[in-house]
This record gives structure tokens, C-alpha cells and sequence, in this order.
């Protein structure tokens, strides 16, 4: 090509005459140069100081727009060409512009811009929305390519081509050709030979002559736009004689097509030749269902292909789809086909093929129930017939599946039913595969027929087939086990979804391999015996059998088809007629006893069996009066009775406590025992076997050593407390005892259980038992020395306790003390309790504290009768005590009520009047609940009080239900009461707080604001959540002040200043805005908001 300037990052593009425009970078000169191509040559001219091109786009008018990155600045810039200068500007001043970009021009003259943002590293767009003159050609202003191309010979010289233009406003058109297909086409006319065409949806011609009689021409059109150019298909012809009589030829390739077709798939070979010079134009056909239809003028025909342009045509061609469709089903179509020359000389081949039509599937008519008959054999004929009018049938089919309504994974996959192909019906009864079915459950069988067309038809669940050849399930129960002690009667079950026909036994001795006949056992072949029975079934075979040999019971079942059990049931076992025997080994025979803490001994099973020892049994007799030990009640029992001892051949047996506190010192006792071997059912010895003993108990109790002693709850008295030892030292029940106790003021006194002044008698005491002794008739106030001693029923005694020292009982000054509790111990509080004197007046009143106990103060000397009062819901009770005298204490009250006691608690948050509210916000602010507490009130009195913890929480449990008052003191002032209902077991939560954002105590100021107002709002809640959220009129959010911008003015006061600029920075506009505070706080989370008006005037 020739030079046009030295540059680079260039920029092309066409317009509607072909010509190239450039827009490119001049570095010799540091320019932006747009260039463009002309008949005379190039021009050129200066866009812009020293840019790189990006992208070029030529509007309708043929004016250049170009995008191009400002070498000096950085910035994406756009230019267009005005039509006398250039006019550039700014798209996107951001730093890091990437040098390429694209723009182009749409169908309404808009634009779009794409470039790379460097810095953000993302690909973005800009738009302009229109206002230039769109491309030209066609619609939405892009040229549109001509169709319908082709060439017509008009002499032997002279060649018409025409076209139809469906552009509007084109330049023109040009026509390029070539002398083959391939090319390479040149410029034959352009848009000065052939100009425009008004509007679009017209034929276009032009003729070109000069040409050779017989040579073939290849040419196609271009439609021309200045938004560029569009090319239609190709064509080609060649000049001829235009006189020509002679008839095109047709030659028939096809036979018939026998093939049935439910699609239009088929490809027919007839082909068509034209001799006479004019080329071939197009063909048709004729379909009929009637051999040797003529074809008239007036027969309807359907063209096949148009526009031939040469003089033969051999490739295969396909029915017109639309015909196909039209073509009656199920029946023959003979074709018929007409050729014509480019002068409308035609030839016709009536009947040149015939085409079979079947797209109607097989129909099947299920004539079969559900076979519900169970099958134990191959043989029966299944009535589902199939049918097919068209086509006729190719295959049938069945398919076997356990799943009702599915045909996948089959248990016969699909399988042929043997059917003539071509036929319209097969309605013989068939088979199914017997062998593949599955016994015992339901066989669901599907059938399908598929027609010659490749059509199917499913009927999934024709029928089902039941299918049994597996016989009943037979169980043998007696024998069940390897050893039989005793076996008279033969048994078992069998079982079948048909029914048990019945159940066969034989008997074989395994040592011999002899069978059981009836009358004895002999070398012969196997004998079956038929039980009594079905389902359960017996069988006495009248045996005599032999200890020690083994045997084995084989049993087998038929059902009423005839089945037999697939799996016959065996046992095998042993007899066993030997008595097991066992001896005691400790105590050996006559022994005598101090203590007795294990029995042991052996047990044997004689040959020639040896089932095992299954149990031991032991039995114990006292010789004195022939009583036997009853394990069960832990007595002595005119009947015997025996336990089961651990072990089998080796034995023992740890005596219990209450059986050895039963062995009576000096008394002889016997011990038997017998043994139960492992056979069904088990042979069992006798108790003649065993070991007698002497008791004899020469061992005393242990010493108490915890003996403990604290001053009694009345005047004058002590009470002890220790745990008991063991009968025989430090073990051993204690059954028959007796406990002595000898005090003295005298820390220096001898102590023996001849001078003991208490005697205790117990019985039944276990080593570790806790037992307790109030001792009274004592010196109040006298401190005293106690020492304890026990002895046994056999007269043994303990060796002298530690000491215990304590004072008696003293005498309180002026008060009464006790508690009222449940009779389960559990402590009530806030009840009523009450002081009368012996005139009946009252003296003195007060109310249980937490832990239930109450003290009755400034009680003068004397005797008081004692009242205990509780009221739940509208119910009040009480109990009294009589002659209380003054100075008790452990006076207790023991209430027999079922309720379930509750719990008051909460938290204190109160807050002071305005007068003392900084004072008390900021104690609060501090956590400083020192001194704070809350008090229960009861019919109007108050009853207690309790202290409130330092995190704000208190508690008051232990509460009947019912209605209670509360109130708090903050340390500084009280709240008012709170009348509060607690029901049965409830844990009623109680808050004393105010409320956590008063509306009053929220306001800006200055309001109206100027240059910046501040937002104050006051809050008891601690700790606080804050947040300050401004919002034009129309509820939009215009600034957020987060709690981090809070500032604390006071106790409980806050400040958020708003310096009315909006989340980006920018001033606000005057006008009315609206604030909202929200807080959120407190342990329990309470949280509040509260919205205001604001107005700025600037």
C-alpha cells in the first residue's frame, strides 16, 4: 500500500464507499492525526496534542468520533469531527487510565465507550445518549444484505441479475464476480453503475453483457451504506440461447421406500438433467394414496428445490416437511415428480417412488387379571394382546420388575413374546420366564409393543405373578437344648403363606448311625414319621432312651401346594439320667465357729454324662428347734428354704449380716446343699448332704469412737451423737444391744457401766449407722463429761468410749428462738409469729427470716403460748404451742403443707426525684449499691428485708404463694411498694426502674441550628448502648452518630454534636430534618427511642 504518515496506536475504520479512515499517533510531531482516504488521495489533520488512539466510529453523516488517552494529562478523552473542526472532551479524569479503549455508535446515534480503569483494575463504560445521525442502511441504521440473489440469461451474450434490496437510504450497490466459486471476485459494477433503490422490500436488477455463450459466471451483490457495506449469497448461471423447446430428462434411482417412517428422515434418489441450454429451474412433486394419478394443470404440486441454475441436479433431496406432515398415516403415498427448465419446458415421472407412513404407536389390550394364584410351576399363558393397522408390529415384549409401577432394574429385563414381523395383531396367549421369577412375593410384569415404524406403546403392570415353589419353614422346640433329662413328646412349628399340608419327623442315633423304625433302631434306611399337627405340631415316638447317648431329630414340612422345606431343622443332643451331687468343704463337719463370713464346697456331675452343674443350692437349720433360715423374710421358718449359692463345681457363699446376727452363741446348726446338672429339665440331688457347726460369739462390740456432745435446744438437757460399731469388734449387725451412758460434772471421775445413769436398748444396728441420745434432768449451764459403753446379745461388752464434753441447756435473756419449716425440713419465711401470755394478751410479734428462723425479743419472765400464722391466697392458718417458757430456743414449728415454695427477685434500678437524681445517677454510673436493699411487706407489715448484691440483684426464696409487697432503698430514698401475686413454685422477677429514655429529657440545641447543634438525652440504663441517627423529611438517612462520638455531659447525660455535613462529608441543605435516639442497656437488655424535629436555616 502506499505510506500515509509514520505513527502508531492507530485506530480504523471503513465507510459506506470502502475508503479508510484512520485516527493514529504522529510521535515525530507529538499529535493526535485523524487521516482519510479519497479517490485523490489521502487527507489528514491534527485532533489533539500527542494521544494514543483508542476506538474510531463514522456516524450517518460520515463523521468521525474517536476515544483516545491525553499523552499530557492522563485522561480518557473523546473528539468528533463537526464537519469543519474538531471537538474534543473530558470522559474520565481518574488517575491510571489504560491506553486502549473501544468505542462504537448504535442504531439511534448513541455512543458507547469502554476502557480500563488501572487504578481500580476493572473494565468501565461510558454512554452518550444519542443526538447523531445513525449510521446509514436499513433498519435501526445498519445496512441490511440483499436477498434472493440470482442471474437470468437473456441472450447467448447477456446475463440478468436481480435482487431484492432491504435497505433503506443505501448508497448504492455494487456487483463482484469471479470464474470459479472460490474466487477471486473482482469489482464488476459499482455505485455509480447501479444507484439506489427508494425504500426497501424491491427487486433490484442489473444486466450484464459482453459475455461467452455457455461459460458459467459466479457474481453476488453488495449493499452500500456509510456505516458500511453488506453481501448477499452468491449465485451463478451462464448465457445461453434463449430458444429452447427441449424438455428436461428425469431418471428414477429410488425403488419404493418400504421402510415405515413416523419421521421425515428419508433421503430419494432421483435426479434431473436439462439439454436444451436453459438450465434446470426447479422441481416438484405430486403426492396420491392411488397408483397412477395424472398429473393436470390443476393438481396440486409442492415445490422441492427452486432456483437450480445448472443443467443436472444429482444430489439426494428429502420431502418437504410441511408435506410429510400432510401425509395420510398408516397408508402408501405414491410421489410423483415434475422438473422445469428456465424456460418452463418441465417433464413429469408419475409414480417415480412410493413412501410408507406410520406415526400412530401400537395399541395393547390387556385381557389378564392380576394372576392371583400361586404358581409352583412354569406353563401358564398370560391373554395382553397387541395391535398395529399402520405398519404393523416389529417387536413384543415383557419385562419383570418386584417394584409395582416401575420398569427399572427389572428382574427380567426386556424379553421377546415370538411374534411374525409385519403383522397387524398378535392375540396368542404367552409365557413368561418361571425359572427367573421370585418366590414368595408379588412379580409385576410390563409389557410393550413397538411397530415397524419404531413406534411403542408401554403398559407397565399388565399383571402380576405369584410365584411359591419354597415349602414351610419348619422348627423344631423339643428337644432345644444339647441335654435331655426327660423327653417324651417331640414338637415344633412350620409356617407358609399357603398353608401347612403337614410335618414329618426322623429320629437317628448318632453313635451307631442307626434310625428309628418304631420299634427300635436299626441299620436301614431313614424313616419318616408323620406328627400331629400343622402350624404347631407333636410327635410321641414312645423311646426309651439311653443315658449318655447322643441322638439327632430331623423335621421337614410340605404346604398344600406340595412344597417341601427348602432347609430341613435338626437338633441334636444327649440324654442324661445321672444325679449330680454336692458336699460343704468350709466348715469342715462339727466344726466350731467364732465368726462365720463364707460357706464354700464342691458339686460333681457323674459320668457317663456330663451336662455341667447348672446351680447350687444351700439351706441352714437350727438343730435347737428344727427352724430353717428363710433368705427372703431374714428369719427363722418352720418351712425350709433354700438359695442359690455362686459357682457350679466349685462353690461359695458369702454370708449375710442378718444371717450370721441370727447364729445364736452356743448353738448347733446344719448346713445342706444340693445340685441341679445342665440338662432339660435339670436332674437335681438332695439336701441329705451338707455340714454341721457350733456358733460360738466370745467377741464384743467395738468401742464408740466419735462420741460427740452439744448443749441442747432446752434448759438442762445435752444432745449426743456418735456411729454405731460392729457387733463383733468394728463389723457385724448388731441384733439385740445395749447402750450405756455415764456422766459427771467431775472431769477427773471414773466411768463404768455399773454407775451409768442412761440405758439405751437397740436393735438392729449396722456398723456406721448414725445414732443420737438427748440427755436431760441436767444443771443448766454445767458443763459435763460423758463417756458410752454397748454390749451384744450374748452379754459381750464394748471397751470404754472417747470423752464428750458439753454444757447443759442454759436459760436465754428475754427471748424465744426457733423456726417454722415443712415437715420436709424445708424453711418458710415471712410467717407470722406470735408471743401471748398467760392472760392470752399479746406480747410480742415478729416474722421469719430467710432460713425460717424467728426471734421473739423483750420477753419478760414466764410462760408464753407461741402462734405460728401463714396466709395462701385468702386462706389464713396457724398453729400454737403451749407454755413456752421464756428463754427456750430450737422452738420450731413443723407445718404438714404441700405447696411448692417460690422465689421473689430482680434487680434495683430506681431512681431518685429530680431534687437527688445526678446524686443517685451517679452512684449508679459507680455500680456503688452499698447500703441498698429491698423489703418484703405481708398484710401491710413489713416482715424483712434483704440486701441488694453488688451487680444490682436480690432475692427473697423460701415464700408460700400468695400477694407480698415489695419496695427498695437505693441508699439514698425508697421506691414506692410493689404489689406483687407469686404463685406455687414460681420465681417471680421483680424490676424496680424508670423510664430508660424520658422524652422530655431528649432535645437539640440550637434548634433552629446554623452551623451545628448538639443532640442531649438523658438515660438511667448502665452499661448503655447509644446511637444518634439523622433523616431528611422523607425518612432518608442522612448522618449517623455512633456511640464512639458520644460525649458524657453529667451522670446519666449524654451530648452527640452534629456539625450538619451528611455521611460523605457534604453540607446539608436548610430545611426541617428529624433525629433519632436510641439506647439499649441494663442487665436486662431494656432498650427505648425517641424522635424529634430539628430545623436548619443557614
Amino acid at each position: 500500500g502506499t505510506g500515509v504518515d509514520v505513527g502508531s496506536r492507530a485506530a480504523l475504520a471503513l465507510d459506506g464507499s470502502g475508503q479508510a479512515r484512520i485516527a493514529y499517533l504522529d510521535r515525530s510531531n507529538g499529535t493526535l492525526k485523524f487521516a482519510g482516504k479519497t479517490d485523490a488521495g489521502w487527507t489528514k489533520g491534527a485532533v489533539d496534542g500527542a494521544s494514543s488512539a483508542g476506538g474510531l466510529a463514522l456516524d450517518g453523516a460520515g463523521n468521525a468520533h474517536v476515544s483516545y488517552l491525553d499523552g499530557a494529562t492522563g485522561e480518557l478523552k473523546y473528539g468528533r469531527w463537526t464537519g469543519s473542526a474538531w471537538s474534543t472532551m473530558t470522559v474520565d479524569a481518574s488517575a491510571g487510565m489504560g491506553e486502549d479503549s473501544a468505542l462504537s455508535m448504535g442504531a439511534l446515534g448513541e455512543l458507547t465507550l469502554l476502557y480500563r480503569d488501572g487504578t481500580a483494575a476493572r473494565l468501565e463504560s461510558a454512554h452518550w445518549d444519542g443526538g447523531f445521525p445513525p449510521p446509514v442502511g436499513g433498519p435501526g441504521g445498519r445496512v441490511q444484505a440483499p436477498t434472493a440473489f440470482q442471474g437470468t440469461a437473456v441472450s447467448s451474450t447477456g446475463i440478468q441479475w436481480s435482487w431484492m434490496d432491504n435497505s433503506v437510504n443505501e448508497l448504492g450497490f455494487q456487483l463482484y464476480g469471479a470464474s470459479t466459486s472460490t474466487g477471486p471476485f473482482a469489482l464488476i459494477a459499482g455505485t455509480a453503475a447501479i444507484s439506489a433503490a427508494p425504500g426497501s422490500g424491491f427487486y433490484k436488477t442489473f444486466t450484464e453483457t459482453g459475455l461467452l455463450e455457455g461459460t458459467t459466471y459466479y457474481r453476488y451483490a453488495v449493499a452500500v451504506a456509510s456505516g458500511g457495506v453488506a453481501a448477499s449469497a452468491g449465485a451463478a448461471t451462464y448465457p445461453f440461447l434463449t430458444v429452447d423447446r427441449t424438455s428436461p430428462t428425469v431418471t428414477v434411482n429410488q425403488a419404493g421406500d418400504d421402510l415405515w417412517r413416523r419421521t421425515n428422515i428419508a433421503r430419494y434418489d432421483v435426479d434431473f438433467a436439462d439439454l436444451g441450454g436453459s438450465g434446470l429451474s426447479k422441481f416438484a412433486v405430486r403426492v396420491s394414496t392411488r397408483a397412477g394419478d395424472l398429473w393436470t394443470e390443476g393438481s396440486a404440486s409442492t415445490d422441492v428445490v427452486v432456483s437450480i441454475g445448472s443443467d443436472t441436479f444429482s444430489a439426494e433431496w428429502a420431502l418437504p416437511s410441511a408435506l410429510f406432515d400432510e401425509l395420510p398415516d398408516g397408508a402408501t403415498s405414491y410421489v410423483s415428480v415434475r422438473i422445469w427448465d428456465g424456460l418452463g419446458n418441465h417433464e413429469t415421472r408419475l409414480d417415480a417412488f412410493y413412501v410408507r407412513k406410520d406415526t400412530t404407536p401400537p395399541s395393547l389390550a390387556d385381557n389378564q387379571a392380576g394372576d392371583d394364584a400361586l404358581r409352583i410351576a412354569a406353563g401358564t399363558l398370560y391373554d395382553v394382546d397387541a395391535f398395529d393397522a399402520g405398519a404393523g408390529l416389529a417387536k413384543f415384549q415383557y419385562s419383570v420388575s418386584l417394584v409395582a409401577g416401575s420398569t427399572a432394574a427389572p428382574l427380567v429385563p426386556w424379553t421377546d413374546i415370538p411374534a411374525a414381523a409385519g403383522e397387524a395383531s398378535f392375540t396368542a396367549g404367552w409365557p413368561v420366564d418361571f425359572a427367573a421369577l421370585s418366590s414368595l412375593t408379588t412379580n409385576y410384569v410390563s409389557v410393550r409393543a413397538i411397530d415397524q415404524a419404531g413406534s411403542t406403546t408401554t403398559l407397565v403392570d399388565a399383571f402380576y405373578v405369584r410365584k411359591d415353589v419354597t415349602g414351610p419353614v419348619v422348627v423344631i422346640l423339643a428337644p432345644s437344648t444339647a441335654y435331655r433329662s426327660q423327653l417324651v413328646t417331640l414338637s415344633g412349628t412350620a409356617a407358609d403363606l399357603n398353608g401347612v399340608r403337614g410335618v414329618e419327623v426322623k429320629i437317628q442315633e448318632l453313635a451307631t448311625e442307626r434310625y428309628w423304625t418304631g420299634a427300635s433302631f436299626v441299620l436301614s434306611n431313614e424313616q419318616w414319621f408323620t406328627a400331629s399337627g400343622t402350624t404347631t405340631w407333636s410327635l410321641e415316638p414312645g423311646i426309651s432312651w439311653t443315658n449318655g447317648a447322643a441322638y439327632r431329630v430331623v423335621a421337614r414340612s410340605s404346604d398344600t401346594l406340595g412344597n417341601y422345606s427348602l432347609s430341613y431343622s435338626t437338633a441334636d443332643f444327649v440324654f442324661d439320667a445321672s444325679t449330680p451331687s454336692a458336699a460343704v468343704t468350709l466348715p469342715a463337719d462339727g466344726a466350731v465357729m467364732t465368726t462365720l463370713e463364707t460357706l464354700s464346697g464342691t458339686a460333681t456331675d457323674p459320668a457317663p454324662t456330663d451336662s455341667g452343674i447348672n446351680i447350687v443350692q444351700l439351706r441352714v437349720r437350727r438343730n435347737s428347734d428344727g427352724k430353717w433360715w428363710d433368705f427372703v423374710a431374714q428369719d427363722w421358718a418352720d418351712v425350709a428354704v433354700s438359695t442359690t449359692v455362686s459357682g457350679a463345681g466349685i462353690w461359695s457363699y458369702a454370708v449375710p449380716e442378718t444371717l450370721r446376727a441370727n447364729l445364736a452363741s452356743g448353738t448347733s446348726y446344719f448346713l445342706a446343699v444340693r445340685a441341679q446338672d445342665g440338662s432339660i429339665p435339670g436332674n437335681v440331688g438332695d439336701f441329705s448332704e451338707g455340714s454341721g457347726l457350733t456358733c460360738l460369739d466370745a467377741v464384743g462390740p467395738g468401742a464408740v469412737t466419735n462420741l460427740s456432745a452439744l448443749t441442747g435446744g432446752s434448759p438442762g438437757t445435752i444432745q449426743l451423737s456418735w456411729t454405731a460399731p460392729g457387733d463383733d469388734g468394728g463389723s457385724g449387725l448388731l441384733l439385740l444391744g445395749e447402750y450405756r451412758v455415764n456422766y459427771s460434772t467431775d472431769p477427773a471421775a471414773s466411768f463404768s457401766t455399773a454407775a451409768a445413769q442412761v440405758v439405751l436398748a437397740t436393735a438392729s444396728v449396722r456398723p456406721g449407722d448414725a445414732q443420737s441420745l438427748s440427755v436431760s434432768g441436767l444443771v443448766p449451764n454445767a458443763t459435763y463429761y460423758l463417756r458410752a459403753f454397748l454390749a451384744d446379745e450374748a452379754g459381750n461388752w464394748s471397751p470404754l468410749s472417747n470423752g464428750a464434753t458439753a454444757m447443759a441447756g442454759y436459760n436465754p435473756f428475754n427471748q424465744i428462738t426457733g423456726h417454722v419449716l415443712k415437715s420436709s425440713s424445708e424453711p418458710i419465711t415471712a410467717v407470722l409469729v406470735e408471743a401471748f401470755d398467760s392472760n392470752g394478751a399479746p406480747s410480742v410479734s415478729t416474722f421469719t427470716v430467710e432460713g425460717g428462723s424467728f426471734t421473739l425479743t423483750g420477753l419478760s419472765s414466764g410462760s408464753y403460748r407461741v402462734r405460728a400464722t401463714w396466709t395462701v391466697g385468702e386462706v389464713k392458718s396457724s398453729v400454737e404451742l403451749e407454755t413456752v417458757a421464756m428463754g427456750s430456743y430450737d422452738v420450731d414449728f413443723m407445718l404438714e403443707i404441700g405447696y411448692t415454695l417460690a422465689t421473689l427477685t430482680g434487680s434495683v434500678y430506681v431512681m431518685p426525684t429530680p431534687a437527688s437524681r445526678a446524686r443517685f445517677a451517679a452512684a449508679a454510673s459507680a455500680k456503688a449499691c452499698a447500703g441498698s436493699f429491698v423489703e418484703l411487706f405481708v398484710g401491710g407489715r413489713r416482715a424483712l428485708s434483704v440486701p441488694v448484691a453488688p451487680n444490682g440483684r436480690w432475692a427473697i426464696s423460701n415464700l408460700l404463694p400468695g400477694r407480698y409487697g415489695v419496695r427498695a432503698y437505693n441508699g439514698t430514698e425508697f421506691t414506692d411498694v410493689h404489689e406483687v401475686d407469686v404463685g406455687e413454685g414460681e420465681t417471680k422477677e421483680v424490676a424496680f426502674i424508670e423510664d430508660p429514655l424520658p422524652e422530655g429529657q431528649v432535645f437539640a440545641f440550637p434548634n433552629p441550628a446554623r452551623s451545628q447543634t448538639t443532640v442531649r438525652f438523658y438515660s438511667p440504663l448502665w452499661p448503655l448502648e447509644a446511637q444518634v441517627s439523622v433523616f431528611d423529611i422523607a425518612g432518608v438517612l442522612v448522618r449517623e452518630l455512633a456511640g464512639s462520638e458520644l460525649v458524657p455531659a453529667a451522670p446519666g447525660v449524654y451530648h452527640a454534636r452534629w456539625d450538619l455535613t451528611n455521611s460523605r462529608g457534604e453540607a446539608v441543605a436548610s430545611g426541617v430534618y428529624l433525629f433519632m435516639v436510641k439506647v439499649k442497656g441494663g442487665p436486662d437488655g431494656q432498650s427505648a427511642k425517641v424522635i424529634k424535629k430539628l430545623a436548619v436555616v443557614k
